[in-house]
């Protein structure tokens, strides 16, 4: 029970329009003050009032000792024609009742003369899916029985808030239903803990039956709108419609739970059954069969913002879907509407919402008119469900000289897939010469190879080295700008194309350069390079290379020295990745030793360390390397010894 100076903390907290207010009276279980309190709250025409009411009603149906307080705010919404209040209560007695489905059986039985006709019916009934049959009994009276799994909707039991009244008296005492709720066993406390109060959240106000009687009666009062205030019934229902959300209807079963939406949306339709406890099926129909066919479906006809500002609006998919299927029925409503409001339904997470915008757009006739920008601002703000949709409006209504270069290339740079195919398609548009005016524009180009769409990003590099190999004045350092990439599939695609590029027979035409794979600064920009990948295929482009020879590199390889120890090294040193590859290196470091023994200082440390390793196919050819270089240059053995001193070549110095 509240204290007085608690309801004093209360009032000063709705009298300052304070925003911890409704926390407050929720948490406030003294129940005469409460119901006294829905009149004030009522008539109090401030902002903070109706905000906080309205905030208050949107709260589940579980603030202990709150009935008074609901019935009468209810009472005198429905007595003032509020019509706002109401959809609110509509949707809270909706969300008060969630049934179930229970596992039952279903049971039959019947008493024949003639043993025949009880077989026949024994085997009729097992053709029907009976799980258990049986028959007793013999001399002219024969009992035949089956039973049938199956599922019943129920309400759970035990789901009313409880009040604290008396429910049964024992020796011991009188017993109330919160004691037996809550299983307190005659320790009810004073005043409720937190840790109560959170196992009331469990139950709802009013018993099962009041609650359904609520519904109905709230539906009434919409259903009497309709026909005496028509023009009073879409707005009203529109605001009731855009407060449910998805967690509402998680199920088809929770779908007719909602006594007022169902009505609203389907109320006509065959496939329902209206009881007084909920809406059913009818024998032989499934939810499936549930199309559009709401309740005073003409005042829907003539209130084409309607469906509009619920695509736009609603919290709850089976309403927009709803919206969605009613307009596939009726299009002539949606034709009706403005282009800026068509355009607004492109921003809609709803593939079919955003669908069927696509369509009307597509006829508009003002969609012609809108301009390029527009059209690119719709792409960088549309939700990912609407794409599709944008990119291929764009595509119809907006020319490729319409965007600059520049534009151009930030859509095809873009991460979503139909941005990025969209803008490469534009940019495969433009002439090659357009393209390469000056080096001004080549800055704008060389950010396609940061294109973030993984799927679209191998094939625009692809395009842009075809362009680029046919550039009147070629440069070799091009190249590099794929091979320097942070992508692994651009940097695969410059490689390739440092190797696909054959020296031609003849020299070049004069301004063109020379080509990648001649050009010597190229291979020593690679030595460097920070990328795993471009060193293993360095070290085995060597191989092939140059492995059939007698060295590694021929002194007319105009490569720097220590650039290509920088380049062993990393390789030999790589703990991750490179192998396969190692023992390459360990062939090309003795044929280069052998080549030019000057390169022993710088060369044998690393020696050292494949000897030192622990995996086998680096320790073997490590020793198959100092092997081959001591039989190739025994002036050399001493240098190794002293070098790798755990090492000794006793047998070729003999």
């Amino acid at each position: 029970m509240a204290t007085s100076s608690s309801w004093l903390v209360i009032e000063e907290l709705f009298a300052r329009g304070d925003p911890g207010f409704v926390d407050a009276l929720r948490a406030c279980d003294d129940a005469p003050r409460l119901a006294a309190f829905a009149a004030t709250w009522f008539a109090d025409r401030r902002s903070s009032a109706r905000a906080s009411m309205l905030e208050y009603l949107r709260r589940p149906l579980n603030a202990y000792h709150h009935e008074g307080l609901v019935k009468r705010l209810y009472k005198l919404a429905e007595k003032a024609g509020d019509d706002e209040a109401l959809a609110h209560f509509l949707v809270l007695f909706d969300r008060s009742i969630r049934r179930r489905t229970k596992s039952t059986f279903h049971f039959e039985n019947r008493t024949v003369n003639d043993k025949r006709e009880a077989e026949a019916l024994r085997r009729h009934w097992e053709a029907a899916g009976a799980q258990t049959t049986n028959i007793s009994g013999g001399r002219g009276s024969f009992y035949v029985y089956a039973h049938w799994p199956i599922e019943k909707i129920v309400v759970p039991r035990g789901s009313a808030m409880p009040r604290g009244v008396v429910v049964q008296s024992s020796f011991w005492g009188k017993v109330t239903d919160l004691e037996i709720r809550l299983r307190l066993r005659g320790r009810v406390p004073k005043v409720l803990t937190a840790e109560l109060r959170k196992k009331l959240e469990a139950f709802r106000l009013f018993s099962v039956h009041t609650r359904n009687y609520l519904r109905r009666r709230t539906w009434r009062y919409f259903r009497n709108l309709g026909t005496t205030a028509p023009e009073r019934y879409i707005p009203a229902v529109l605001t009731a419609l855009k407060l449910y959300q998805d967690e509402d209807v998680d199920d088809g079963l929770a779908l007719l739970d909602n006594w007022g939406l169902v009505h609203i949306l389907f109320r006509h339709s065959p496939a329902l059954w209206p009881r007084s406890h909920g809406w059913t099926l009818q024998p032989g129909h499934t939810l499936s069969e549930l199309k559009p066919s709401p309740a005073f479906a003409e005042l829907w006809q003539r209130s084409p913002h309607a469906f509009l500002d619920l695509l736009k609006n609603a919290q709850c998919r089976p309403v927009r879907q709803w919206v969605v299927h009613f307009l596939r029925v009726e299009p002539s409503i949606l034709a009706r509407a403005s282009l800026e409001d068509l355009l607004g339904l492109l921003s809609s997470d709803m593939t079919e919402v955003v669908a069927l915008a696509g369509e009307f757009l597509y006829e508009h006739a003002g969609t012609a008119g809108v301009s390029a920008e527009r059209w690119l601002k719709l792409l960088e703000t549309a939700t990912p469900a609407a794409l599709d949709v944008v990119c291929s409006l764009v595509s119809k209504f907006v020319r490729p000289e319409q965007v600059s270069l520049e534009q151009v290339v930030s859509l095809a740079c873009s991460r979503p897939v139909p941005v990025a195919r969209l803008g490469f398609r534009w940019l495969q548009q433009r002439q090659t010469a357009d393209l390469w005016d000056g080096p001004a524009i080549r800055p704008t180009l060389w950010r396609v190879l940061e294109a973030e769409s993984e799927t679209q990003r191998s094939e625009i590099v692809h395009w842009l080295r075809g362009v680029l190999a046919q550039a009147e004045t070629f440069e070799p350092d091009w190249v590099l700008e794929f091979l320097d990439s942070r992508h692994v599939d651009v940097r695969t695609e410059g490689w390739d194309w440092l190797l696909a590029t054959p020296s031609p027979p003849t020299p070049l035409p004069p301004g063109r350069g020379e080509h990648p794979r001649d050009a010597v600064q190229i291979w020593q920009r690679l030595f460097e390079s920070p990328y795993d990948d471009v060193r293993l295929r360095l070290v085995a482009h060597l191989e092939e290379r140059f492995g059939k020879t007698t060295v590694a590199l021929p002194k007319t390889v105009a490569l720097a020295p220590n650039l290509v120890r920088l380049l062993w090294a990393t390789v030999l040193l790589n703990i991750h990745r490179g192998n396969r590859h190692k023992p390459m290196v360990m062939q090309q470091m003795a044929r280069r030793l052998a080549e030019c023994p000057d390169d022993a200082p710088l060369l044998l440390p690393l020696f050292k360390v494949a000897l030192r390793s622990l995996r086998g196919p680096e320790w073997r050819a490590g020793l198959a390397g100092i092997v081959q270089l001591a039989e190739r240059r025994p002036d050399l053995a001493s240098l190794v010894e002293k070098e790798i001193s755990e090492l000794q070549l006793q047998s070729v110095q003999g």
